[in-house]
C-alpha cells in the first residue's frame, strides 16, 4: 500500500473544507520583517518550509496577527478598524483569509488538514505525471536535503573567521595575486576557461571529470550562500541537488535572508558564492603556479581554475538569467522579481494593445517602463537562445560518437525543453482566435472576401519573390607566387618571416654557392682579360679577330654565371604577404635547383570560388550578382560573378557534408569566380555559402517550373 491509498483508507470521502471547523490562525512559525520597498512600507511573511514569501502591507500584516482561531471575521474587522482606522467589512475579511488559506501556508494546519493537503498534491502530482514524464528537463531535482540547515550549523564555528574584515582585505590581496600570476597567461587562460566547455573534443574520462568536479564547485558555492544566510540571521531551509541543462548544480535555499535581512544582508549573501569560487580559484592558481608542468597536481588544478574563474564568474554575473548576477540586479536597482514583472507587463502590454484581448495591463510608473520593456525583451531572447544552444551543443557533442544518430536524441531534447512552451503558444494561439472569431465572421463579407482573394491572387501570380541558386564556395587570394630556388646553394640569409607584407623586388631569402661564386668571379677575370688583349690588338692591327672572338666567348660565359649569381638572392616578383610558416627554419640548409622556397600571396583582393551545381547552372550567367555569406561575418559580402569554368569539376571535400545514405549522390560542379576587395577580414581558407541571384519570380512560376522540370526529367 503506497502512501495515497493509506490517505484514501484514513480518509474515506472526506472532502477539504470539513475538516475546517474554527476560525483561521496565524501560524506561531511565520517568520516576517518590515522593509521598505520602493519608498512603501512592506511587510515581509513566510511559513518556514515553503518555497516562497508573501508581501503584505503593514495594515494586511495587522489584520493577519489578528486571526488567533478564535475571533470570528467580524471581530477580526471590528479590531482592524480600531486598531488602524481603515475600515474592512465581515466579507472583506472572508476573501482576505480564504485567498491566505489557498495560496499560502501562513495559517497553522492542524495534522489532519496537512494530510489533506498533501492528499491533493500527491493526487495532483500522480494526474500530471499521467499526462507528461518530464515538463522541463532544464531543471531536474534529484534529491533534497530538509535538514541543510544542521549540516551548516555544525560548520558555522569554523568559518566565523571568513566574515571578518581582515579576511576580506586578505582575500582581495589574494585576488590581486591570482591576477599577477596570470599575467603572463591572461589570454591563454581567457581562451581556455570557455574552451574548456566544449564536450566535443572531450572523452568519456573527461566527460565524467568534469560532471564531478563542477558538481563539487557547486556544492562550495551553494554552501558559501547558506553560511552567509545563516551569518545574517537566516536559517537554510532545504538544499537540493539538481540537473540545470544537464549539468550538476546544487541549490541552497535562502529565502529566508530576504525576510529576516536588509538589503546589506541580501547583496552580502549573493555575492559570497562567487567570492569563495574565487577563493578556490586563488588556492588552484598557487598550486598550478608552484608546481612544474606535467604534474597530475599541476594539470588538474588548471582545471579548477577553468571551473571556479573567469567563465563561471562572468556566467553567474549575467542579470538576464536567474543566477547570482540576477539577483543582485535586481537587489541594487530595487526590483524585486524584475523577470517575472517585467514579463508579464510586456505580455499583457502585447495582449491588449496590439491583439486587443481584454486583460487588464499592471500599472507601472512611466520611468520604470522602459528597463521593464528592455529587460523582458533582451532575457526572453537570451534565454531561448540559451536553450538552443545547449540543444545544439548536446546534437554536436553526440554527433563526435555517433554521427548517423545523433540527430534523434538531440531532436528529442529539444522537444522536451520546448514542449511547455510550444503548449503555451498554441493556448494563446487558441485564446486568440476564440477572442477574434465572430469579429472576423462579421469582418468577412463578400465582398470584403472577393478583395482578398483577388490581392491574393494578384500576389500569387505577381513576380516579387527572389530566385537564388545555392552554392559552397572558399576564398583564395587573387594572386599567388611560389619562389623557387633557380640555382643550388645553401641558405645564408632569410630576410622574411611569415605574414610579413613585401613589395615587389624584396630580398626574401639569400643562397651561397662557394663553387659558383669561384667559377663566376674567376670567369670576370678571364674576360677582364681577354677584353685587354682584344684592346691592344686594336691598336696595334694584329691578330684582332682572334682576340675579339675570345672576348665575345668569355663575355658571355660570364654573363651567365652572372646572372646564375643573381639568382643567389630569392626576391618577390609581386607584392604581398609571405604565407610560409617557419621560413627561418631555412637558415643552413642545402637547397637543390627548383627547391621551392617560399610562397607570396596578394590578399588585397580575394577570388570566392563557388561550386555551382549542375541543374543551376542554365540560370546563371556573367555578371550575375552573389552574396557570400560566411560563419564569422554577420554582414554577408556582395560581388558579382566574373567567370565560370566550361568543364565540371567534383567540390572540395572540405565543402561537402558526408552523404550517410549511398542514394544520395553530390551532383557534378562548376566553378565560378567572385572577385571581392579585402577589407583585411578576409582569409585564405575561409568558406561558406553562396546566393545567386537568378531573377524574380511568382510562386506561380515557381509552381509550374518546378513542375515542368519534374517532367522534362524523365519524359523527353
Amino acid at each position: 500500500m503506497n502512501i495515497l491509498e493509506a490517505l484514501d483508507a484514513a480518509l474515506p470521502e472526506m472532502p477539504a473544507k470539513s475538516a475546517r471547523r474554527s476560525y483561521p490562525k496565524l501560524d506561531p512559525q511565520v517568520i516576517s520583517k518590515e522593509h521598505i520597498e520602493h519608498g512603501v512600507p512592506t511587510v515581509l511573511a513566510k511559513m518556514p518550509g515553503s518555497d516562497s514569501f508573501v508581501r503584505l502591507t503593514p495594515e494586511q500584516w495587522m489584520l493577519l496577527e489578528l486571526f488567533d482561531g478564535e475571533r470570528s471575521y467580524k471581530d477580526v474587522a471590528g479590531l482592524t478598524e480600531e486598531m488602524t482606522g481603515v475600515a474592512f467589512t465581515e466579507e472583506d475579511v472572508k476573501e482576505f483569509a480564504a485567498f491566505l488559506q489557498d495560496q499560502t501556508d501562513l495559517f497553522y494546519r492542524t495534522p489532519l488538514e496537512k494530510n489533506i493537503t498533501l492528499k491533493q498534491k500527491l493526487g495532483a502530482h500522480r494526474h500530471k505525471r499521467k499526462r507528461f514524464a518530464f515538463s522541463d528537463i532544464t531543471d531536474i531535482t534529484l534529491h533534497r536535503w530538509p535538514h541543510a540547515d544542521d549540516y551548516l550549523t555544525k560548520i558555522q564555528p569554523y568559518v566565523q573567521f571568513v566574515y571578518t574584515t581582515y579576511f576580506t582585505l586578505l582575500t582581495l590581496l589574494c585576488f590581486g595575486v591570482m591576477v599577477w600570476m596570470w599575467a603572463g597567461k591572461l589570454g591563454e587562460i581567457w581562451y581556455d576557461s570557455f574552451r574548456f566547455y566544449n564536450f566535443t573534443e572531450k572523452g568519456l574520462w573527461d566527460l565524467i571529470e568534469f560532471w564531478f568536479l563542477f558538481g563539487a564547485m557547486a556544492f562550495f558555492h551553494e554552501s558559501a550562500h547558506g553560511m552567509t544566510c545563516k551569518q545574517f540571521g537566516g536559517k537554510v531551509e532545504k538544499m537540493e541537488f539538481l540537473l540545470m541543462y544537464f549539468a550538476p548544480t546544487f541549490v541552497c535555499d535562502v529565502t529566508q535572508i530576504w525576510v529576516m535581512g536588509d538589503r546589506k544582508a541580501r547583496l552580502y549573501t549573493i555575492i559570497a558564492g562567487i567570492w569563495a569560487d574565487l577563493i578556490i580559484c586563488f588556492l588552484a592558481t598557487t598550486i598550478w603556479w608552484t608546481t612544474a608542468p606535467g604534474m597530475w597536481i599541476h594539470d588538474f588544478a588548471y582545471k579548477v581554475i577553468m571551473v571556479s574563474g573567469i567563465g563561471v564568474t562572468l556566467l553567474n554575473l549575467n542579470p538576464l538569467i536567474k543566477l547570482d548576477g540576477y539577483y543582485m540586479f535586481s537587489e541594487l536597482i530595487g526590483e524585486p522579481d524584475l523577470k517575472e514583472r517585467s514579463t508579464l507587463y510586456v505580455s499583457e502590454w502585447v495582449k491588449k494593445n496590439l491583439l486587443s484581448l481584454p486583460v487588464e495591463v499592471e500599472y507601472v510608473p512611466r520611468r520604470r517602463r522602459f528597463l521593464y520593456i528592455m529587460y523582458a525583451l533582451s532575457s526572453g531572447i537570451y534565454s531561448y537562445l540559451l536553450i538552443v544552444l545547449v540543444v545544439l551543443f548536446l546534437y554536436h557533442v553526440l554527433r563526435s560518437y555517433t554521427p548517423e544518430f545523433a540527430w534523434m536524441p538531440g531532436l528529442l531534447v529539444a522537444y522536451l525543453m520546448f514542449k511547455s512552451r510550444i503548449w503555451k503558444l498554441v493556448r494563446f494561439m487558441n485564446d486568440v482566435y476564440l477572442d477574434k472569431k465572430d469579429r472576423l465572421k462579421e469582418w468577412f463579407t463578400t465582398t470584403r472576401i472577393a478583395v482578398v482573394s483577388a490581392v491574393a491572387l494578384l500576389l500569387f501570380l505577381t513576380p516579387l519573390w527572389p530566385d537564388f541558386v545555392q552554392g559552397r564556395f572558399v576564398l583564395e587570394p587573387a594572386r599567388w607566387a611560389v619562389i623557387r630556388a633557380e640555382v643550388p646553394g645553401v641558405v645564408a640569409q632569410v630576410l622574411a618571416a611569415e605574414n610579413q607584407p613585401v613589395t615587389p623586388g624584396t630580398a626574401l631569402v639569400r643562397l651561397q654557392n662557394l663553387q659558383l661564386e669561384s667559377a663566376a668571379a674567376q670567369a670576370e677575370a678571364v674576360f677582364r682579360e681577354a677584353s685587354a688583349r682584344a684592346t691592344n690588338a686594336s691598336l696595334h692591327y694584329s691578330d684582332f679577330g682572334r682576340a675579339e672572338r675570345e672576348r665575345e666567348e668569355t663575355a658571355e660565359r660570364s654573363g651567365v654565371l652572372a646572372d646564375q649569381l643573381a639568382h643567389l638572392q630569392l626576391t618577390s616578383p609581386i607584392a604581398g604577404i609571405v604565407v610560409t610558416p617557419r621560413l627561418q627554419d631555412l637558415l643552413g640548409d642545402y637547397v637543390g635547383a627548383g627547391t621551392q622556397i617560399a610562397e607570396i600571396a596578394d590578399l588585397s583582393t580575394m577570388i570566392a570560388r563557388i561550386y555551382i551545381p549542375e541543374f543551376g547552372i542554365r540560370d546563371v550567367r556573367i555578371g550575375t550578382r552573389a552574396r557570400l555569406q560566411m560563419p564569422s561575418r554577420l554582414v554577408p559580402l556582395s560581388g558579382t560573378l566574373a567567370s565560370i569554368a566550361p568543364l565540371s569539376s567534383e567540390i572540395d571535400p572540405g565543402l561537402s557534408e558526408n552523404a550517410q545514405l549511398s542514394g544520395i549522390v553530390p551532383p557534378p560542379f562548376y566553378v565560378g569566380s567572385v572577385n571581392l576587395a579585402n577589407d583585411g577580414t578576409l582569409r585564405e581558407g575561409m568558406t561558406g555559402r553562396a546566393k545567386l541571384f537568378v531573377r524574380r519570380r511568382s510562386p506561380a512560376e515557381m509552381m509550374w517550373r518546378f513542375a515542368r522540370d519534374l517532367v522534362q526529367r524523365r519524359f523527353w
